[in-house]
């Protein structure tokens, strides 16, 4: 059955605790509906190998120098995760990709079948950004990409944002839900509320750029009394509806 409206459903995508402050936060992925039948994922979470054997994928990624994986089970996968609401990973017809890190692109190949949107500056990459300085993923060749590069609404309520900064492409997301109104996905381009309080952007690929992104995310949220939907702020990541829960 179709939603009468557009839908927003966060997944869970695992949990992370990041070494240099000891902050917990959640993984997430989102999927969005809409009321004319397309099926939208924004990001795939890690790549399947840490679900193999996480213990060679960390070694592997060196991902102990920035943290170490709390939660991450098969069913914080995104098949599982789309289960929970009656969906396959067959039923996505679209993709959007937030940019190239590891948590992000990390099951791309799952979902070849869908459109895929993605920064065009992140594309011209020569591979996903992923973890550096480990870069183990190709851009899968056999892929129906849309490059973005200017704001562009792909379907009625849902528009893609390019707030390059925290990697050259990266792209934010506005959707306008009938009852909950205005949402802003910001990605990492503000993981959490204290990087605005700091004025410290993590692993960003251009800080000033980040910081432009930031504030322009920051007074469209103003302008359009929006709620900001953050990266990977800890204390928002448990306040928030998940999977099969959702906005509308």
């Amino acid at each position: 059955m179709l939603p009468s409206s557009l839908r927003l459903t966060i997944l869970d995508f695992g949990l992370f605790q990041v070494h240099e402050n000891g902050r917990i936060i959640g993984i997430p992925g989102y999927l969005i509906e809409t009321p004319t039948g397309e099926k939208i994922l924004v990001d795939t979470g890690f790549p399947r190998w840490y679900e193999e054997d996480r213990a060679k994928a960390v070694a592997d990624d060196d991902l102990d120098s920035f943290g170490r994986i709390l939660e991450l089970t098969r069913e914080q996968s995104p098949a599982p995760q789309l289960e929970r609401v009656g969906l396959a990973p067959s039923d996505i017809t679209h993709l959007v990709l937030t940019h190239g890190d590891i948590d992000h692109v990390g099951r791309i190949d799952e979902f070849l079948h869908a459109r895929i949107y993605i920064g065009a500056a992140e594309l011209q990459m020569e591979r996903p950004r992923y973890f550096l300085p480990v870069q183990r993923m190709e851009w899968p060749e056999n892929a129906d990409y849309v490059p973005i590069e200017a704001d562009r609404e792909i379907f009625p309520g849902v528009r893609l944002l390019l707030t390059p900064g925290h990697t050259p492409g990266h792209l934010s997301l506005m959707l306008r839900l009938q009852h909950t109104g205005t949402i802003v996905l910001t990605g990492d381009a503000i993981n959490r509320t204290q990087e605005i309080e700091e004025d410290r952007y993590s692993g960003a690929w251009d800080e000033a750029l980040v910081r432009t992104s930031a504030k322009r995310l920051l007074d469209l949220a103003r302008d359009e009394d929006a709620l900001l939907i953050y990266g990977h702020d800890p204390a928002q990541w448990k306040t928030l509806r998940k999977s099969p829960a959702y906005y509308d």
